[in-house]
């Protein structure tokens, strides 16, 4: 199971950005192996908006933001009480940005691999959860499983 970051959406989508290949590659994998992916219902407004600053197309945000929380293997997570609470420590004691700490709340509590292209995931969280980037998810993906 995943959770996987706006970052990454956003990248996936953009085909302006570096890696976008890469993300939109692991995003499908994801999808096409109906793999779990938990995130948190905050992610919808954070693409949408990123999309819609980038792009300037309102509808465009909002279609493809309908279309991402509409995936059979994505299930949204609300920012209860919980959540809020391990994500208010998080960000207090790994200097997480708000958003980041509920990304990391929900990975941690759903037991998921954060999949980022934020550094600051990267860097300060390998202790909390399991944390990749796209590509080294992709390529995990992509490796014959183990046999015994």
């Amino acid at each position: 199971m995943y959770t996987v970051d706006a970052s990454v959406w956003v990248n996936a989508f953009d085909n302006r950005e570096p890696g976008h290949t890469t993300s939109r590659e692991m995003l499908d994998v994801l999808k096409v192996r109906v793999i779990p992916i938990i995130v948190p219902n905050l992610i919808l407004a954070e693409v949408a908006g990123a999309i819609s600053r980038t792009r300037e197309d309102p509808e465009q945000a909002e279609a493809f933001t309908s279309a991402l929380g509409n995936l059979p293997n994505v299930t949204l997570v609300p920012l209860d009480e919980a959540h809020a609470c391990r994500a208010q420590s998080l960000a207090a004691r790994h200097g997480l940005r708000g958003a980041d700490a509920v990304y990391a709340a929900v990975a941690e509590q759903s037991g998921c691999t954060l999949i980022t292209l934020d550094n600051e995931h990267l860097t300060r969280l390998s202790a909390i959860v399991k944390t990749s980037t796209p590509e080294a998810a992709l390529t995990e993906l992509k490796s014959p499983p183990p046999t015994s």
